[in-house]
């Protein structure tokens, strides 16, 4: 028995699920058999109430001695047991009732069961399941053939046998089938529990639950004057009445069984996640905490939809509730990027436009304070890596957007115009000499882009390389010239470069090269990278596609989630023959789709291996609802947003106006404030 447990765990695991071990199994098994017997009493009496009561009772009538003799029967057995009604049973003040499928549909979906099993309070089902001996079925079979193609000669194609006959004779040629391959034949018999606490409550139950099951093409028997046969087969013994098997058995493969496999999840609620939304199968909260590294492989997410279904809208739903639990948030935005003003400036983030016309600029050249102690503390001390080398290998490809044909002397004289820049400010690629012995605990004041343009001028060689990077320094972009003036330690950081076109795409590297470095600080913390219209930022350059991969790789190993929207997939897989797009594919184990056009529905039907039916629903899902699929479940969710929430994060025209209206009549922002 052992044996036989350790194998069932084994394959239940397999199949993603959780086994929960006890302590004491004897002790859980008489538990469930108190709880399943005693389902009103053992609301306001525990089992060690009962057996102390029982103990108690033995004691006065028997002695001490009979403690002892104690059958177990008298810890679960309910006070009371009536079957003198026919079509009802009353145990332990509940009133049980009982129906059996005698009518399946011949094809199933999987996780077909879960209409049962998620049917509501006061339902319960059992499943039974019996293997027959191959050879023996596959001759019963092979004369059932043989006989209902000798009645169907006699038969006219207008006569209704002429159907029926047809359809076994299909059916018989599909079991010898399978049964020829590696399947294998089982009967199968489903009994349905019906509770209650009165007669009226537990007679309407079963008459909608005959409704509900019929709707769906499956028809019900009751167990009419078999009433205690039946609670008799309800009971965890795997035994089943002779006469109600023979009325509802049904014949399977091995195909069939396992489409019956009852613990498909269908909801998902983790434990100080975030809530997102609402389960359209049975209304509960669905809370993800996709930082749970037992439960998620890595803590990515992708999002598709297209254009209006609502992806920016959900990505700051979760950016913002991942801000209320602490979470560092980083937001990069190629397009639209004033979608996310409102939201973060309300909530005291820190808002950077990157572009030529912007006030905010980051100091492409500033070396930033790294957390040393976290790595030390982790993984003890390593040999010291020069801060200032690894920035100048940073910049290099920042130089390398900036100037593409430069030749390999150029990339010399640039490497060493750099060391002098840095050299003259005091840094060297000693760490010691990035502190500022005026202000101990933070860095020296860093070169800009224009010291670097002074030194590059002194040479001849290099004028070709500054006047190029003029532009930066006097010119129309000269915005990018200045030192940090942003906060880059603030807890929401929104990076809008939507307004870069050109050349100027190297504003992206800058955002990118920000974003990561800050996410690699400290492993423990927990931090998230939001990438919006993900299309934009592969489809731009080589450079900002293979950077978004690399943080999709690797960010888990840095404590981080990457998050990422985009539209357009087919653009997206034409991409370097569709290594970018499934990259991020690949390495997001979390994917929610939104709505989609056919064709593309179609694509991420491939992708996911999602069933007819929910493709189906991606087609015609409406705003605002989504099919979330990750660790193999599959579920389909309204997002729900607060009120205040929506007026942060809107995009919906018809919302912006009336909010417009509103600010404009009562004099409040979206948080209420003057």
């Amino acid at each position: 028995m052992r044996s036989a447990v350790q194998t069932a765990k084994k394959y239940l695991a397999m199949c993603g699920n959780i086994v929960l071990e006890h302590e004491n199994e004897t002790r859980f098994c008489v538990e469930i058999l108190y709880q399943l017997l005693n389902r009103q009493t053992c609301l306001t009496e525990s089992l060690n109430d009962r057996i102390k009561e029982v103990r108690k009772y033995y004691t006065e009538e028997n002695g001490p001695e009979s403690i002892r003799y104690i059958p177990v029967t008298e810890l679960v057995a309910p006070r009371t047991i009536d079957f003198r009604n026919w079509n009802y049973v009353v145990v332990d003040g509940l009133y049980y009732t009982y129906l059996y499928v005698q009518k399946y549909r011949s094809r199933v979906p999987a996780g077909w069961l879960s209409l049962l099993i998620n049917a509501g309070e006061g339902i319960d089902i059992d499943v039974f399941f019996f293997k027959q001996d191959k050879n023996r079925c596959v001759e019963r079979i092979g004369r059932r053939i043989r006989l209902n193609r000798s009645k169907i000669k006699d038969t006219y194609d207008s006569n209704s046998d002429f159907d029926s006959l047809s359809e076994s004779i299909q059916a018989g040629y599909y079991l010898k089938r399978g049964l020829s391959g590696s399947e294998e034949f089982y009967y199968m018999s489903i009994l349905v529990t019906i509770t209650g606490h009165s007669e009226q409550e537990v007679e309407w139950r079963s008459k909608e639950m005959t409704k509900l099951l019929s709707s769906q093409d499956i028809g019900t028997g009751s167990c009419i004057f078999r009433e205690e046969q039946a609670f008799l087969s309800s009971l965890p013994f795997l035994q089943i009445d002779k006469n109600i098997y023979e009325k509802s058995k049904r014949n399977v493969l091995t195909s069939g069984v396992a489409a019956c496999y009852p613990f498909a999840s269908y909801e998902m609620s983790d434990k100080d996640g975030i809530m997102i939304g609402v389960n359209k199968a049975n209304s509960s909260l669905v809370i993800i905490d996709i930082f749970n590294s037992l439960k998620y492989k890595n803590a990515n997410i992708a999002i598709f939809g297209t254009s209006g279904s609502g992806k920016t809208f959900l990505m700051q739903l979760m950016a913002l509730r991942m801000r209320q639990k602490n979470i560092q948030v980083f937001i990069i935005a190629p397009d639209k990027g004033h979608e996310f003003a409102r939201a973060c400036n309300n909530i005291g983030g820190e808002f950077i436009q990157i572009s030529p016309s912007s006030s905010n600029c980051i100091n492409i050249m500033e070396i930033r304070p790294t957390d040393m102690e976290t790595r030390d503390l982790l993984d003890g001390y390593t040999s010291e890596r020069s801060e200032l080398a690894s920035k100048i290998q940073s910049l290099h490809i920042f130089f390398s957007l900036l100037i593409p044909d430069m030749s390999h002397e150029e990339k010399q004289l640039l490497d060493g115009a750099m060391v002098t820049c840095y050299q003259e400010k005091g840094i060297t690629h000693d760490n010691l000499s990035l502190t500022d012995p005026e202000h101990p605990g933070k860095y020296k004041k860093m070169p800009i882009l224009g010291d670097l343009h002074e030194v590059l001028m002194r040479k001849e060689e290099c004028r070709r390389m500054a006047n190029i990077l003029n532009r930066l320094v006097s010119g129309s972009a000269s915005s990018f010239n200045q030192q940090t003036n942003v906060d880059l330690e603030n807890k929401y950081v929104v990076l809008d470069i939507s307004e870069l076109s050109g050349d100027l795409l190297l504003g992206m590297f800058v955002a990118l090269d920000f974003v990561w470095t800050k996410t690699k600080e400290d492993r423990t913390v927990e931090k998230a990278v939001f990438v919006d219209e993900a299309w934009k930022l592969l489809m731009s350059n080589d450079l900002a596609g293979e950077y978004l991969i690399e943080i999709f790789k690797t960010i888990r190993a840095y404590g981080g989630s990457a998050i990422c929207a985009t539209q357009d997939l087919a653009d997206c897989f034409a991409v370097r023959d569709g290594k970018l797009g499934r990259g991020i594919l690949s390495n997001s184990k979390t994917k929610i789709v939104l709505n989609m056009e056919v064709s593309e529905a179609e694509r991420i039907q491939e992708e996911l291996d999602l069933s007819e039916a929910e493709t189906n629903s991606i087609i015609h899902f409406e705003r605002g609802n989504g099919l979330i699929s990750t660790n193999n479940n599959n579920l389909i969710v309204e997002f729900k947003a607060s009120a205040l929430e929506k007026d942060l994060i809107t995009t919906d025209r018809k919302d912006l106006q009336e909010l417009k209206d509103r600010i404009r009549k009562y004099g409040t922002d979206a948080y209420g404030r003057k």
